[in-house]
């Protein structure tokens, strides 16, 4: 955004000027996205029908879900206009990422992260095995999801072991 103004406005200006349009409630702005405030994401007919395929799947799925490829393969579904919708379920926080091409359904994570956080809050340390069967996933699921709360900052890897972070 400030690469399309002149040169002459400075780091300073440019965040005085953001701010002070965000505070007026001309622009919005959400971590590091700007946008009119009053703007919004409409999907199209088609998209919103490609929108609750994938919610749809994903909700039913739960800690299983299909990888994304597979999702649109047994859908019939455009791979472009999908990962488009996709990104806009992510970004209104319905969907959450793994890792590349595996996501799964919000409350589904939210669930198993009360979950382990509880356990840890209790056990005070968890290994693989007891997060599986907290889980209840094969080890396809497993790794990618313990290795998401690793890097949301809710669990450490200490060896073998996971902690609850900042205990």
């Amino acid at each position: 955004l400030k690469s399309k103004l002149p040169p002459s406005v400075g780091p300073k200006l440019f965040n005085l000027m953001l701010t002070q349009m965000v505070r007026e409630e001309h622009l919005a702005q959400e971590g590091d996205r700007v946008r009119l405030a009053s703007h919004s994401v409409a999907l199209g007919a088609d998209q919103a029908d490609v929108r609750k395929q994938i919610l749809d799947t994903y909700a039913d799925s739960g800690l299983t879900p299909p990888y994304f490829r597979d999702l649109c393969a047994g859908k019939k579904l455009d791979p472009s206009q999908a990962r488009d919708v996709l990104m806009t379920l992510i970004d209104e926080g319905l969907i959450v990422k793994a890792k590349e091409d595996l996501y799964f359904h919000a409350p589904a994570i939210e669930d198993l992260k009360r979950r382990t956080v509880s356990f840890l809050k209790t056990s005070e340390e968890m290994t693989t095995p007891q997060f599986k069967e907290i889980a209840g996933v094969s080890r396809k699921y497993l790794i990618p999801l313990i290795e998401y709360f690793d890097a949301l900052n809710v669990t450490i890897r200490i060896g073998d072991i996971r902690k609850l972070r900042g205990r």
